[in-house]
């Protein structure tokens, strides 16, 4: 007789049930850690937009916008369906579309405080907004604020996102979700 190696039929039966045990415990975890990926991902296309912009002002010497739309032209004031990058200013019109970034996915929303439906930046890097201003976005995907994310603009042009889910920049002020 040969001594044939291998699992019963019982070991593979107990080895599927503790497989499928782990599976339970793990994709609800998972999908919380896609979740959280995906904000981050939208919070850093977000700064890469802003800073994109105030890259190609310095650059190019002129007036580069960044306005909430998904075509080429700035929209409505709804920063979750996306945004445009171009030279010059809405009120002389897009001269050259430099990049359009697409909508939030997930229903997240993107909400600017204050209200901001175009961000200029000069050929100095600094925005138009009135200096000692900011702007801060809130990324906010349904869950509750302890999940939001932050990016907050400063009127000299600089933009960063809050290294701490939950909070705004400067890391203590509890974010909240509309």
């Amino acid at each position: 007789m040969k001594n044939f190696q291998g699992f019963t039929l019982v070991e593979l039966l107990v080895l599927l049930a503790i497989v499928a045990i782990l599976a339970v415990i793990a994709v609800p975890n998972f999908s919380a850690t896609i979740k959280n990926d995906r904000d981050i991902s939208q919070v850093n296309a977000l700064v890469d937009a802003l800073s994109l912009a105030r890259s190609e002002a310095i650059k190019t010497g002129r007036f580069v916008t960044v306005c909430p739309g998904n075509t080429n032209a700035c929209s409505v004031n709804n920063w979750s369906d996306g945004w445009i990058v171009f030279n010059g200013t809405p009120a002389a019109g897009a001269s050259t579309t430099i990049r359009v970034f697409p909508a939030l996915s997930g229903n997240n929303k993107l909400t600017p405080v204050p209200a901001a439906t175009t961000i200029v930046f000069q050929s100095t890097g600094m925005t138009t907004l009135p200096p000692g201003n900011t702007i801060n976005f809130t990324l906010c995907d349904g869950r509750s604020g302890t999940f939001a994310r932050s990016v907050f603009l400063d009127s000299t042009g600089h933009a960063d996102s809050s290294p701490k889910m939950g909070y705004a920049i400067d890391g203590t002020t509890a974010l909240i979700c509309p």
